[in-house]
């Protein structure tokens, strides 16, 4: 007897199952599904918050943020690009730590939510779960990945739809 048909049956039946109890949730309560991208250095400001002053590169990043302010980001391999740099080029620079902030609103956007401050290893990966207090509209959403450089919050080193 061939039991070929029956396993492909049984496995679609599981799938169809899984996406019926997780698909359509999600994709309702999504507000923005991702991927990032690295700071180019040409000055680009997103939501009034300038860009890296050196060359960066991302070997991959992805940002979910569901409408009640549930966030979270990927980053892999967020680290200079740019041989100026020296022996600090393919490394996150002494960047130790990185806030993420929401910036809505077109083109009058500005920054409306940040997130606390989280650990960038020096190979440039962050794993960031967290919850923004989310305003009542948010035209357009951005996620920028922020540098923590002298103790302050300073440009952005990764986003999402520039």
């Amino acid at each position: 007897m061939n039991q070929f048909p029956l396993k492909t049956m049984a496995a679609a039946a599981i799938l169809a199952a899984g996406l019926s109890l997780t698909g359509t949730a999600s994709a309702d309560d999504n507000l923005l599904e991702a991927k990032l991208r690295a700071c180019p250095s040409d000055g680009t400001s997103i939501g009034g918050v300038g860009s890296c002053g050196k060359i960066w590169k991302i070997r991959s990043g992805e940002v979910e943020l569901d409408r009640d302010g549930e966030i979270e980001v990927e980053v892999k391999g967020l680290v200079l690009d740019d041989p100026s740099t020296g022996e600090f080029n393919g490394t996150a620079d002494g960047v130790t730590q990185v806030v993420v902030s929401l910036v809505c609103g077109g083109s009058k956007a500005s920054v409306v939510a940040e997130s606390e401050r989280f650990p960038l290893s020096k190979n440039g990966n962050a794993d960031i779960e967290t919850k923004l207090k989310m305003p009542a509209q948010c035209i357009a959403p951005i996620v920028l990945v922020r540098e923590i450089w002298d103790g302050k919050v300073g440009g952005w080193l990764a986003a999402t739809g520039f």
